[in-house]
């Protein structure tokens, strides 16, 4: 890996959002620079808050409980560790999950991290606030200092990833010196009497202080959410990870047995502060402080670098809106996401206490990195052949024990009665971000989603008198079948108390001279003159709109959504010309992507002859029984006219399975109030080519897509295109719209 700055930033390849990202971020941090990330993170709050609590919950067991955390995290950095090396971009956990999970999964993952990082990060802020108040100045605004702190901090980071790396480093060595002068200063009060007396043996504590200490080891997590910048990272960060580690863990233990030597009357979130003045006077008191301050300051600063990080790499995978991802061109830094970090770290900060703090951080934390380890054991079988510069040994079985071992730890934080609430509120804003994240995705427009461009503008409109609640979108492709399309629309229409939508698309280039584009309007107004004349002979009211962009489908779909459309009716040669496509370049993204109602239709054969007789295979299901309905509309009032409902039976089965389908048809045909229906039971091996030829005796063929594909997005079978392609009588395809599988799509496949 280069120094260069990447392109990570650029339109996404998977699923994301659509769009082009200018800006880009920079590789400007070394190895020291991922370490002090790390040991700036995890040598903050964590050890100056919670060693004094732990200490007085199990006393010099909390030893054992730092160390059951450290084995706990060490599970989970492994897992890490290897896929960074194949994903060396910012994101961490987030980004893993979205390369291995469907989107739900991935989003969940994401946005617990995102939680738990700026959870966590005003648990610093709020204990920072805590020991300024307590030893330094009492302020009237309990959380004031720390979030004048946040504020600095957030403006640190928009200024650029350089310099708050560069501070991260002085920081972060600047607080290892003094941890170090605070043990000297304590460890000669420690004594292996006083460890075997104050050692609390209760296994149930032990472990339930581990997950109240785990959010101290969690900085491993901010070193791989900052690969994107980091230089070398398939090879820096597992580094850093380990060596941070290492390091943490030395220092916490030594720390614990020095504040439990102080043995102060009471030990609570100041404990260590005090243990400092009591070992090392007031002054060298107030310089600990000092330091514990500052390590609350970097543990900080990293935290919302990391968690901004996750917040853009949601953004640019379509998680989040786009505009959260933006990257400054000055800057190069993801300033939106930046912004909105703090303001959920001040929020955090003000609402919660220090221990509900903590407990909550811990709950979604550990939540996403039981995810994140079952992630590995399924990125293994998914992509077996994938090139793991870092390969984590044994697997399934330590990415199985880093599962359990975060299970066993959100187990206890849960079966704790006085974490209830921390547990409660983790519970709502995990499942209030997913129901959410379904809302914005169900109110996004599909079309903007998946097809590029520029969105279309209406160049010319000439609105009916009257409108309804049932517009028919009818988009005039060939001006030849004009009457046949408008014809059947209005009797659409007339059944429905609906009225016409008629469009016309022009599409562009990005740069056409105006007096070109209005020569081409003008010529489209005077088609779109003939499809208004035609539907008020029938009476039906008619809006005709001219479109111009850059993607036909596109404007199709923009026309539907603005309008409401209940159905659009299409024209459609009946096949493909490209082994890609199933039906046709416009049709397949309107047909996928549309939100309504749709009806291809395949003219041919004389189109002056009336549609009177229709012909309805059907194999039940909801696009046959919406085939039915429309069918029904168009033959329902027309002298002699006469819908058929057919089923295709194979001659090898017995007499018993014809009248079953011979009474099924009944049955779906009495459904339809007011009209006489025929039903037909076809005999032939091939469903097409019975349908076919049953078919040659009538009108028009009416047929209902067959299936449904979310993977691939096919929502028509071959049945019907076969049909369509081979049949010498006009062909209508319906496809009935689904909201919540059109949702249920649009989560599944972004």
């Amino acid at each position: 890996m280069s120094t260069e700055q990447t392109a990570e930033s650029a339109a996404p390849t998977e699923g994301g959002a659509q769009g082009h990202i200018e800006a880009e971020l920079s590789r400007d941090l070394g190895l020291v620079s991922a370490l002090a990330i790390g040991v700036g993170t995890m040598i903050a709050a964590g050890i100056f808050t919670l060693s004094g609590l732990a200490v007085g919950y199990v006393g010099s067991a909390a030893i054992v409980s730092f160390l059951l955390a450290a084995l706990v995290a060490t599970f989970t950095a492994l897992t890490y560790c290897e896929f960074t090396s194949i994903y060396p971009q910012s994101g961490e956990g987030y980004l893993y999950a979205r390369k291995t999970f469907p989107p739900p999964l991935a989003y969940m993952v994401g946005w617990c991290l995102l939680l738990g990082y700026t959870s966590s990060c005003g648990f610093y802020i709020a204990s920072l606030s805590t020991y300024f108040n307590e030893f330094i100045y009492h302020l009237p605004i309990q959380a004031l200092a720390g979030l004048i702190f946040l504020g600095l901090l957030t403006l640190l980071n928009i200024k650029g990833t350089k310099e708050s790396g560069t501070f991260q480093i002085v920081i972060t060595v600047g607080k290892v010196i003094l941890l170090i002068w605070f043990i000297c200063g304590g460890m000669s009060s420690v004594t292996q009497e006083l460890i075997v007396e104050r050692f609390v043996s209760d296994v149930g504590l032990i472990g339930s202080t581990a997950a109240l200490v785990f959010i101290t080891f969690f900085g491993f997590s901010a070193i791989a959410a900052s690969a994107g910048e980091v230089i070398e990272p398939t090879k820096n960060i597992p580094r850093a990870i380990f060596i941070s580690m290492a390091i943490v863990t030395v220092l916490y233990a030594l720390v614990v047995l020095v504040v439990l030597a102080a043995g102060l009357t009471e030990y609570g979130e100041q404990a260590m502060g005090k243990a400092a003045k009591q070992y090392l006077g007031p002054i060298g008191g107030m310089v600990i402080v000092g330091g514990a301050i500052f390590s609350m300051v970097s543990a900080s600063n990293a935290s919302i670098m990391a968690g901004s990080r996750v917040a853009l790499s949601m953004a640019h995978l379509g998680h989040l809106p786009q505009e959260i991802g933006a990257v400054n061109t000055v800057t190069r830094t993801p300033v939106v996401s930046l912004l909105l970090v703090g303001v959920g770290i001040g929020s955090f900060a003000v609402l919660l206490p220090l221990e509900p703090l903590a407990n909550f951080a811990n709950c979604v934390l550990l939540t996403a990195l039981i995810m994140v380890n079952i992630a590995l054991i399924v990125h293994r079988r998914k992509f077996p052949d994938i090139e793991r510069p870092f390969r984590v040994p044994l697997v399934p079985l330590l990415p199985i024990l880093g599962v359990l071992s975060n299970a066993y730890l959100l187990f206890l934080i849960g079966s704790n009665p006085e974490n209830t609430t921390s547990v409660i509120l983790a519970a709502v804003t995990v499942c209030g971000g997913f129901l959410g994240y379904l809302t914005w995705k169900g109110t996004q427009a599909a079309e903007e989603i998946a097809l590029p461009g520029e969105r279309s503008k209406v160049a010319l409109e000439r609105a009916a008198i009257t409108q309804s609640k049932f517009p028919i979108l009818v988009p005039i492709a060939n001006p030849a079948n004009l009457n046949q399309l408008i014809d059947m629309a209005c009797k659409l229409a007339k059944e429905r108390e609906g009225h016409l939508v008629a469009l016309r698309v022009v599409t562009v280039p990005d740069q056409l001279a105006p007096s070109m584009l209005d020569h081409a309007v003008e010529r489209e107004r005077r088609i779109l003159d003939q499809a208004r004349a035609r539907a008020l002979s029938h009476d039906v009211p008619c809006t005709t709109l001219v479109r111009v962009g850059h993607n036909t489908a596109r404007a199709i779909l923009e026309t539907a959504r603005e309008r409401s459309a209940g159905l659009i009716l299409l024209g459609w040669k009946g096949y493909s010309s490209t082994g890609q496509r199933i039906m046709g370049n416009v049709t397949d993204d309107v047909v996928t992507l549309a939100r309504t109602d749709l009806m291809l239709v395949k003219l041919s054969g004389n189109l002056d002859k009336p549609f009177t007789r229709l012909l309805l295979p059907s194999a039940g299901g909801e696009h046959a029984r919406q085939a039915m309905l429309y069918a029904a509309d168009l033959v329902r009032g027309v002298e002699g006219a006469q819908l058929t409902l057919c089923s295709i039976v194979p001659p090898d089965q017995p007499q018993e399975r014809v009248t079953a389908e011979e009474q099924r048809l009944e049955a779906a045909a009495a459904e339809i109030e007011g009209l006489e229906i025929a039903t037909q039971v076809v005999r032939h091996t091939s469903i097409p080519v019975g349908i076919i030829k049953a078919a040659a005796e009538f009108d028009a063929l009416v047929v209902g897509a067959t299936r449904e594909s979310f993977t691939n997005q096919v929502l028509f079978g071959s049945i019907p295109e076969a049909i369509a392609r081979h049949s010498s009588v006009p062909v209508f395809v319906v496809k009935r719209h689904s909201a919540v599988k059109a949702l249920f799509g649009q989560v599944m496949t972004e």
